[in-house]
């Protein structure tokens, strides 16, 4: 249960009172947080979405692993000129998705915790997929 402190605006995991001024906690549902200042909700957003893209880029890591994995399981049992090239195409391919899935993940986070309330839903997708590398110049 995440509250916010009225007088210094920190975010608190729980408790009654601010351990750093002692201000009331108010919880985030309750009528008097939404008077809050708009960069309190954006903090907010930063740590959900940080969590959020650390548990899908967990899931891309193991995702990349097992299909790594199975893949070379797999080309053991083909024919002598197929199986080091088909071991070497599964690893490459559990490569690709865990970097697409990763990529995938950051710029959700970005775009989701940053321009929340700025972006419609239906440029999200194209957003998402042309974003380019910071500092890199769009042709």
């Amino acid at each position: 249960m995440v509250k916010i402190c009225a007088r210094c605006l920190v975010a608190w995991p729980g408790g009654y009172r601010c351990d750093q001024c002692g201000g009331p906690l108010t919880h985030t549902s309750d009528a008097r947080a939404k008077g809050l200042p708009e960069v309190v909700w954006r903090n907010q957003r930063v740590d959900y979405g940080a969590r959020r893209g650390m548990v899908f880029r967990f899931q891309a890591i193991f995702l990349g692993f097992i299909i790594a994995v199975l893949g070379v399981r797999y080309s053991v049992g083909l024919s002598s000129p197929w199986a080091w090239p088909a071991a070497v195409a599964s690893i490459a391919a559990g490569a690709l998705v865990w970097w697409l899935l990763h990529e995938a993940a950051d710029r959700a986070v970005k775009v989701w915790v940053l321009r929340k309330g700025q972006l419609s839903r239906r440029k999200l997708a194209r957003v998402l997929l042309g974003q380019t590398v910071a500092g890199a110049k769009r042709p």
